[in-house]
């Protein structure tokens, strides 16, 4: 009797070793996934507001683009391009979407008080 507890004891203390591993290894691999992401945002960011200063110039907003800042332009989607094929082949078959998210907001949201501009209760 007393081997078999010793067998359900070792047994039950590989299964939670195995689970501890496992936990540490995905935590591992996420905090992975979010620095690289993180970096990459970083990296991206910079080139893509180039990019949009660049464009709001084509568009007529600030001074014309010289032939200089053409090239320039060309030279900085080609570097964003080739960027991202690189960070997909490293990626390839993970199944993990490395991409960072697109800010949304530039500002700061403030809450209004529910009384504030409402006739009556100031």
């Amino acid at each position: 009797m007393d081997e078999h507890i010793r067998r359900v004891g070792e047994f039950v203390g590989d299964a939670l070793q195995e689970g501890a591993r496992q936990a540490k290894a995905e935590i591992r691999d996420n905090a992975h996934r979010q620095g690289f992401t993180s970096a990459a945002g970083i990296t991206l960011r910079r080139v893509d507001d180039e990019l949009d200063a660049l464009r709001n110039r084509m568009k007529g907003e600030g001074p014309k683009l010289t032939q200089t800042d053409l090239v320039f332009y060309a030279k900085l989607e080609e570097l964003k391009t080739d960027i991202e094929a690189e960070f997909d082949q490293f990626w390839r078959g993970s199944g993990i979407d490395w991409r960072p998210r697109k800010t949304l907001v530039k500002g700061v949201v403030r809450r209004v008080p529910e009384t504030e501009g409402v006739a009556g209760l100031d």
